[in-house]
């Protein structure tokens, strides 16, 4: 029986003339009732045909399934709807869900694996699930490359790789991630600092510390005018000049150690006036520290290990504001003074 065979039967019913009053009321209104349930019968009929038998699509409960599988994950129980407010899901910390879709349908957009000891390869079953917002996988045994399927989640904001055994190169089909705003992934890649961070247009926090890459730090990365977070370090290979980074006036943490960097310490970096941490150690940075008095909440410095000469900068000296001068600044310098460290 169709939907609009028993729309039609409810609007000839009497009873329906009872919720007005009078004939004349009930003749008028008697469409706009019809009109209504019609468009909530349709509406069940669509989610019922969807496959909505809960208020989670069914695609990416079988995509949890999937993952579950290639991950040797028993503890996630597919009785139950991942998305659903249960205090006994096993799903807690690992989904989370937005229930506020249309039709009270829900789509998973957090998911973290941070932590347990999960082996094996990447799923790339994982790239089934777009409505995905923060990705973690970070402090796990996850071995070989990263699958090119998650490219496909459009939706990713934060993508974090870090702390596995990951190898080989990240894949190109990541510059898809146009609203991607965290990216961390040290592990044991192989090539060289990909080109294509330069796409990631709204990224505030890049960090690949440890991460096997080798350097040089492409120069495009200057582009991304929104960081407010850079951590690179240990990198093998190619040298290159300090980064032109003179655009990124928000930036709050700059981390360019042991990436063997050379030439003086750039000029710019007084105008960061965000800046709280700044660690250019284990380079070939040389010449004399600039001046960096303007920068009021600098808190953390390290150059330990370059190339710099000369004296002391006045403002370490005399300025009781920088109280990390006495705390934790120290350089390795040839020239003027050798050894430098301040306890």
């Amino acid at each position: 029986m169709s939907i609009l065979y028993i729309s039609t039967q409810l609007c000839k019913w009497s009873w329906w003339k009872t919720l007005v009053s009078g004939e004349e009321m009930a003749a008028r209104c008697l469409p706009y009732v019809c009109f209504i349930v019609l468009l909530i019968l349709l509406r069940i009929c669509m989610e019922a045909q969807a496959g909505l038998l809960g208020p989670t699509p069914d695609e990416e409960v079988e995509a949890l399934g999937e993952i579950a599988r290639k991950l040797g994950k028993k503890d996630w129980k597919f009785s139950k709807d991942p998305c659903l407010n249960d205090s006994t899901s096993s799903y807690n910390n690992s989904v989370s869900c937005n229930c506020h879709y249309p039709g009270g349908v829900c789509h998973i957009e957090l998911m973290s694996f941070t932590g347990n000891n999960l082996s094996g390869p990447i799923p790339n079953y994982l790239g089934n699930i777009t409505t995905l917002e923060y990705l973690s996988i970070e402090n796990n045994l996850f071995s070989g490359t990263v699958p090119p399927e998650l490219g496909n989640l459009d939706n990713l904001e934060t993508l974090i790789l870090s702390a596995n055994n990951l190898i080989g190169e990240l894949p190109a089909t990541l510059t898809r991630l146009n609203k991607l705003r965290e990216l961390i992934c040290g592990n044991n890649f192989t090539r060289k600092l990909p080109d294509f961070f330069r796409s990631w247009k709204q990224l505030e926090k890049l960090e690949t510390q440890g991460s096997g890459l080798n350097g040089p730090i492409p120069a495009s990365i200057s582009v991304l005018k929104d960081l407010t977070d850079l951590r690179i370090s240990d990198l093998h290979g190619e040298g290159s000049d300090f980064l032109p980074l003179m655009n990124m006036r928000h930036m709050k943490e700059l981390k360019l150690s042991s990436c063997n960097i050379s030439g003086e310490i750039p000029a710019y970096i007084p105008n960061m006036t965000h800046l709280g941490k700044l660690d250019l150690s284990f380079n070939r940075l040389e010449k004399e520290i600039p001046e960096f008095e303007g920068l009021k909440n600098l808190t953390n410095m390290y150059l330990t290990s370059n190339l710099l000469t000369g004296d002391i900068p006045n403002w370490i000296r005399n300025s009781n504001q920088y109280d990390f001068c006495t705390k934790i600044f120290q350089n390795f310098a040839r020239g003027l003074f050798s050894l430098l460290y301040f306890l």
